[in-house]
C-alpha cells in the first residue's frame, strides 16, 4: 500500500468510522495450538480484538505521484514502462520504488473475480457463497461538489442545468452519485436515485459566508488585496489609491493620505472576506475527499466553482491532493464562469469599473483583473492537475465539461519514491517527472509535496496501510490468502454471512527468536452495501509464537479464521484484508454475497 507525505498543520474534523471491533473465533484448525493454563510458557498463537481506529492524518516517507501521459493529439498513452520515467525531487534524480499502470475505465466494466471451487470440495449449504459481481453493485462513485459560497446564481444555474443533463444521459446502473456543497446545505449522499439528485440540483442557491461586501466604483479584486496586504506591492497600492481618490475625493491629491488609509482598510476587508470564502470551499472539498476514501470502487469528484483565491492556502491544497492520492480519489474541476472576457474592466455587475483617467493606471487595472481571474482558478486547476484529473475552463459548453470531468480516466501511471535525508521542516519540495525519450509526449503530474513536521509513527503507519487496503477495490495477492463466503437465513428477514479466511503459513516470513518462530497477522473483514456504505467490520490480530514442532503442523494445515455478520437480504461486497507484520505485505480480496429477499 502506498501513501504520500502529508503536512498536518491543524486538527481537521474526522468522518466517523462505522467499523466496530467484535469478537472473532478461531476455527478448530487453530485452536489445538493454543497452550493450556498448566504451562508457564507463553501461548504459541493468540488472537485479540483490535480497535480499528484508522488514522487518515499520518506522515509517510513515501511520496506517491500519479502521472498521465498524452500524445500530440491529446490521446492517453498506456504503453510505457518504469524505465521510461525519471523522477526528480528538488532537481535530484530519485529511485522509483513502485511503478504501476492503472486502467480504471477498463476495470470498472469487469466483474470482481471469483475463485473457482476446488475439485472434490464439499457442497456448500443452502444460501450459496460468493458470486460474480452483479450489475447493481457500484463500480463508480461520482461526487458533484458545488461551491455555492463563491459562485453567483447565474453561473450556478447554468452549471447545475448542465450537470443535470449530463447525469440523465451518462449515469449507468453501476454508478452512485452524490451532491455536496461548500455551505454544507442541500446535500445528498451517494445514491442511484437520480430524481433525488435532480431535485437537490434545482434547490441550489448561492450561500456566501459573508454578504454585503462593498461593490462601489473602487471595488478591489481579491488578488489585488492580497498583493497590497501580504506582498506590499507598490504598483497594486498605487493603482488602488488612484481609484479611491477619483471615486471618493474627486481626484483631489490633498486627500492622498486619507485615500491610502482607506485603501489599506478596504484591502484588509476584501482579503479577509476572500480567505473566509476560500476556507469554506477547501474545507468542503477535504470533507468530501475524506468521505470518498471510505468507498469501494472508482472515485471521482467534480468541483464546480467560479474559483477562489488560494495564494495563502498552498499547503492546504497540497494536503488535499495528498489525501486524494492516498485514497484513490480523482479530482476534476469545471470552471462555472464558462467563457469569460479577458478584460472584464467594464463589468458593472461586478463593480469592476476603473475609476481613473490615467492610461498607466488603466492598463494596470486591466492586468490586475486578468491576473485575478487566473489566480481564482488556480486552486481548482492545481487539485485536478496534481491528482491526475482534468480542469475544464473557458468554455460555455459546460455539459461537455461534465462529460469529460465525470468520466473514468482511461489510464494513468502510479510512481512512488522515498526522499533521502528528508528534513522534517514542512518545506515545499518541487517534483518533476520526465520521460527518457519524450517522442512528442506530454506529462501531467503533481508539482510537489510538503515535508512532514514530525517523524513517522510505525503503528499509525500500519493502521493507515490497512485503511487504504480496506477501501480499495483492487485485489492484491502479496500473501497466500483464500476467502470463502456463505450465507444462512435466520428468518424471512434476517440472514447471517460467514466469511472464512485461510492463509498458507509456508510463505510467511517468520522471525526466529530463541525456540520460537514469531509473526503477527492482522485480519480485517468489512461488509459494504450496494451504495458503498460500511455495514459492519471486524478486525483481529493473531500473534504467532510457534515452536518448531507446532510450526510443522501449521505448515501443513495453515491458519483459518471465521467471521460472522448479521445482515438483511440484499447484495453485499465483502472485502478481506490480511497483513503480515514481518514482511509488511498485504493481501486484499473481494467477494460478493447476494441474499435474495
Amino acid at each position: 500500500m502506498l501513501s504520500s507525505l502529508l503536512l498536518v498543520r491543524r486538527p481537521r474534523p474526522r468522518w466517523p468510522s462505522r467499523l466496530l471491533a467484535v469478537i472473532l473465533t478461531l476455527l478448530p484448525a487453530v485452536a489445538p495450538c493454543t497452550l493450556k493454563a498448566q504451562t508457564a510458557a507463553p501461548p504459541e498463537i493468540s488472537s485479540r480484538d483490535v480497535e480499528p481506529t484508522f488514522k487518515l492524518q499520518t506522515e509517510r516517507n513515501l511520496v506517491m505521484v500519479r502521472v498521465v501521459v498524452r500524445d500530440a493529439k491529446g490521446a492517453i498513452v498506456d504503453r510505457l514502462r518504469q524505465e521510461d520515467f525519471q523522477l526528480f525531487d528538488h532537481g535530484k534524480l530519485q529511485t522509483i520504488l513502485h511503478f504501476s499502470l492503472e486502467k480504471p475505465a477498463l476495470n470498472a466494466t469487469q466483474p470482481l473475480p471469483r475463485k473457482p471451487a476446488e475439485k472434490g470440495a464439499a457442497a456448500e449449504p443452502a444460501g450459496a457463497g460468493e458470486t460474480a459481481l452483479p450489475a447493481s453493485v457500484p463500480h463508480r462513485f461520482l461526487a458533484l461538489y458545488f461551491d455555492d459560497v463563491n459562485t453567483p446564481f447565474e453561473s450556478m444555474a447554468r452549471a447545475r442545468d448542465a450537470a443535470d443533463r449530463f447525469l440523465t444521459s451518462s449515469v449507468q446502473p453501476g454508478d452512485r452519485v452524490a451532491l455536496y456543497t461548500a455551505s454544507g446545505q442541500m446535500q445528498w449522499d451517494f445514491t442511484d436515485n437520480l430524481a433525488q439528485i435532480h431535485q437537490a440540483l434545482l434547490d441550489l442557491r448561492p450561500r456566501p459566508v459573508i454578504v454585503g461586501l462593498d461593490q462601489t466604483c473602487d471595488a478591489m479584486p481579491p488578488y489585488q488585496a492580497y498583493l497590497i496586504i501580504d506582498r506590499r506591492d507598490d504598483a497594486a497600492m498605487a493603482e488602488a489609491t488612484e481609484e479611491t481618490l477619483n471615486c471618493h475625493f474627486n481626484g483631489d491629491v490633498h486627500f492622498l493620505r486619507t485615500a491610502q488609509g482607506k485603501v489599506q482598510s478596504h484591502a484588509a476587508e476584501s482579503l479577509a472576506h476572500s480567505e473566509t470564502q476560500t476556507t469554506a470551499a477547501l474545507r468542503g472539498i477535504e470533507s468530501v475527499v475524506r468521505r470518498m476514501t471510505s468507498l469501494p470502487g472508482q472515485r471521482i469528484m467534480v468541483i464546480v466553482s467560479e474559483g477562489f483565491l488560494t495564494e495563502s492556502f498552498l499547503s492546504e491544497l497540497g494536503q488535499i491532493a495528498d489525501r486524494a492520492l492516498r485514497g484513490g480519489v480523482i479530482l476534476n474541476a469545471v470552471d462555472a464562469r464558462g467563457l469569460y472576457a479577458k478584460t472584464p474592466i467594464t463589468d458593472a455587475s461586478q463593480g469592476h469599473i476603473a475609476a481613473t483617467n490615467s492610461a498607466t493606471f488603466l492598463g494596470q487595472k486591466v492586468q490586475m483583473l486578468e491576473e485575478s481571474a487566473i489566480r481564482q482558478a488556480y486552486g481548482m486547476q492545481s487539485l485536478a492537475f496534481d491528482t491526475g484529473g482534468i480542469f475544464f475552463s473557458n468554455s460555455n459548453d459546460l455539459e461537455a465539461g461534465f462529460h469529460k470531468a465525470g468520466a473514468l480516466p482511461e489510464a494513468f501511471y502510479v510512481l512512488a519514491f522515498s526522499p533521502q535525508n528528508l528534513k522534517l521542516d514542512g518545506a515545499f519540495h518541487p517534483i518533476q517527472v520526465k520521460l527518457v525519450a519524450a517522442r512528442g509526449l506530454s506529462v501531467q503530474a503533481r508539482r510537489g509535496y510538503y515535508a512532514p513536521m514530525k517523524p513517522n509513527d510505525p503503528t499509525v503507519q500500519e493502521k493507515e496501510e490497512i485503511q487504504e487496503a480496506v477501501y480499495s477495490q483492487d485485489e492484491t495477492h502479496d500473501l497466500p490468502v483464500d476467502v470463502h463466503t456463505q450465507f444462512f437465513m435466520k428468518s424471512e428477514s434476517d440472514a447471517r454471512v460467514a466469511v472464512q479466511t485461510s492463509i498458507d503459513v509456508r510463505q510467511l516470513h517468520l522471525h526466529k527468536e530463541g525456540d520460537r518462530n514469531l509473526d503477527n497477522l492482522t485480519f480485517v473483514t468489512v461488509v459494504f452495501d450496494q451504495d458503498g456504505h460500511v455495514v459492519s467490520g471486524q478486525q483481529r490480530s493473531v500473534e504467532l509464537r510457534l515452536r518448531d514442532r507446532s510450526l510443522e503442523t501449521f505448515l501443513q494445515s495453515g491458519i483459518t479464521i471465521k467471521t460472522l455478520f448479521d445482515v438483511k437480504p440484499g447484495t453485499y461486497l465483502v472485502r478481506e484484508i490480511v497483513r503480515d507484520s514481518e514482511s509488511g505485505q498485504i493481501s486484499g480480496l473481494n467477494r460478493t454475497v447476494e441474499i435474495p429477499y
